[in-house]
């Protein structure tokens, strides 16, 4: 017997960690049958997430096509097919030019690699001589991207080299979902207070930005977030 909507939603909330990645397809299938059954609870399911994982960017965009959704059941299955489909990380990978070493900086640390080998991170490795590190925004808004604090720290160090070096290069890795409006975006940076080790970027020390169009000037890549500033998620109290 399948576990009612909610508690499976309580387990996808307790069974992730902050620092993980978001189960979005998993969060979906709960959403759409919680909306499917009984509508009027899928603004507190929302929030619930929203209060699980305040720093996703994904979370928040999630919930937003979700309630903006004329049918929120096909919304939601919209929305997850568009997750699923996003093609951020084989654009990434075609980017990356060839023999560039890699310092690939997200939500574990990062490493010094060869391209092409984007390995996990060790907490110990320094960013000593990286042509390129790429970040993994957690969140992002026109002019601004969410990131780890380990990342942002590495933005730091790469944008300090650019005075001596000029290969130096910052990349934003910033996957569908990622992208919110700026009253999303005000609302997630006063819910991650200082509960998520995280940083904001300006766009102006990035080079570029990886997104689902292709690698991009960050102004143009972070100009059109794809869901609505809906009301529902704006100052309300957990």
């Amino acid at each position: 017997m399948s576990p009612h909507p909610l508690e499976a939603l309580r387990y996808i909330s307790r069974s992730w960690q902050a620092g993980d990645d978001f189960p979005a397809q998993e969060a979906a299938s709960v959403l759409a049958d919680l909306a499917g059954e009984n509508p009027a609870s899928l603004l507190q399911a929302c929030r619930r997430l929203i209060e699980h994982f305040p720093a996703s960017g994904t979370v928040w965009w999630l919930s937003a096509r979700a309630l903006a959704a004329p049918d929120p059941v096909g919304g939601i299955w919209e929305a997850a097919r568009e997750l699923a489909d996003d093609p951020t990380t084989r654009h990434l990978a075609q980017a990356l030019p060839s023999g560039t070493r890699l310092a690939l900086a997200g939500r574990g640390g990062y490493r010094a690699a060869p391209a092409g080998k984007r390995q996990g991170a060790s907490r110990d490795e320094k960013l000593s001589g990286d042509d390129l590190v790429v970040l993994r925004a957690l969140a992002a808004t026109p002019g601004q991207v969410l990131v780890s604090r380990r990342a942002a720290r590495a933005a730091q160090g790469a944008a300090a080299k650019k005075a001596t070096k000029a290969t130096g290069q910052v990349w934003a890795v910033v996957e569908r979902g990622a992208l919110l409006p700026l009253p999303l975006w005000r609302q997630l940076l006063a819910r991650v207070g200082g509960t998520v080790q995280a940083d904001v970027v300006e766009a102006g020390d990035l080079t570029a930005c990886i997104c689902d169009a292709g690698k991009l000037p960050p102004g143009e890549a972070l100009s059109s977030p794809t869901c609505a500033p809906v009301a529902e998620l704006l100052g309300w109290k957990g």
